[in-house]
């Protein structure tokens, strides 16, 4: 409420100003309307057109937002309000004219001597007004930037720290020592699978997105080590368009959600967990049955907020997630290569 009293306030200040440069540098004697109409029905005007041009900003900005459209956007509203400003102009003159003058006193032109000063200084303030929103629209698309980068910053510390997880690296050496003494062939294959693991990672710590087929390849490589681990315990199950191989997201994605299913629920001989990856061209999606660990602890969404913030960078579609008492699912969408 404060704030529609406060712009209230500066439409009339506005009206006021400008009813004044009308009466001492535009008019010069040409009305012989008391200055109090005059007054009154600049001011109507001003607040019609402000008022006008404010809801005509708010409609594009659902439909054609500043950014990342800043050139559409700045030809389409330059042409939306200079015709509603034309518009509402022409019409505004004639009802004032209708109520303020007799007959004898209306204006013989086909067109208000007035119209074209009172156009100019319209076209004046709504340049000022266009001009100012397109620096608000530059000034937070820095801020986004930054903010961005800084998230990239704190997704790449994360990625970091979760390659160097002693659990994983422990775990993987643990499994890595059992087949040295057992199977020699065995143990140079899971050598070469975790070195792409770790290069995958390295790699794409600077990549902003990857392609459906390279997350995969990667994954696979990651399976291939949990696999080695679990045995029959885990499973996988795909179900990937072929169209959907170009579309792209950000990277580690997969790895982190397959993470997460394996850290929440129990995957054991008595209770073998399957994790399915769906795929089609717009969306990816990875889901499994809720078994949860006897040891399970809340999870405090960590993973799933920073995929969150990583995706609103590049799209308006959100990551979904649906859970019922059997099935806990993860949709991401898919990007359009540019």
């Amino acid at each position: 409420m404060l704030k529609t009293k406060k712009r209230f306030l500066y439409m009339i200040a506005l009206g006021v100003f400008i009813a004044l440069v009308f009466k001492y540098f535009i008019e010069h004697g040409r009305t012989e309307h008391p200055f109090f109409h005059s007054l009154l029905a600049i001011v109507v005007v001003t607040i019609l057109l402000w008022e006008a041009n404010l809801w005509m900003d708010y409609l594009l900005n659902q439909y054609y937002p500043w950014l990342p459209n800043t050139r559409k956007r700045l030809l389409i509203q330059i042409a939306v309000s200079s015709g509603t400003t034309v518009l509402l102009l022409i019409n505004c003159i004639i009802i004032a004219h209708a109520i303020i003058d007799t007959p004898t006193d209306r204006p013989k032109h086909k067109i208000d001597p007035l119209f074209f000063p009172g156009l100019f200084v319209a076209f004046a303030v709504l340049s000022i007004d266009i001009g100012s929103q397109f620096l608000r629209a530059w000034k937070q698309s820095v801020v986004e930037l930054a903010e961005y980068k800084n998230q990239t910053t704190l997704t790449q510390l994360q990625h970091l720290k979760t390659q160097l997880n002693p659990h994983f690296l422990f775990n993987n050496l643990s499994v890595l020592t059992s087949l040295v003494y057992k199977n020699q062939d065995e143990a140079v294959a899971f050598i070469n699978e975790l070195s792409k693991v770790y290069r995958y990672t390295l790699e794409t710590q600077s990549a902003e997105l990857v392609t459906l087929k390279e997350e995969l390849d990667f994954l696979y490589h990651y399976i291939y080590l949990l696999k080695m681990r679990f045995g029959s315990s885990l499973n996988f199950s795909f179900q990937v368009a072929k169209a959907a191989m170009d579309k792209r997201l950000p990277p580690m994605c997969l790895q982190l959600l397959v993470e997460n299913a394996i850290q929440h629920n129990e995957a054991s001989q008595a209770k073998p967990l399957t994790v399915t990856i769906q795929a089609d061209e717009t969306s990816l999606s990875i889901s499994n049955p809720i078994q949860l660990r006897s040891d399970n602890t809340q999870g405090t969404r960590t993973g799933l907020q920073n995929i969150e913030a990583r995706y609103a960078f590049f799209t308006g579609d959100k990551l979904l997630i649906a859970t019922d008492e059997l099935l806990f699912k993860v949709t991401l969408p898919l990007i359009v290569a540019s």
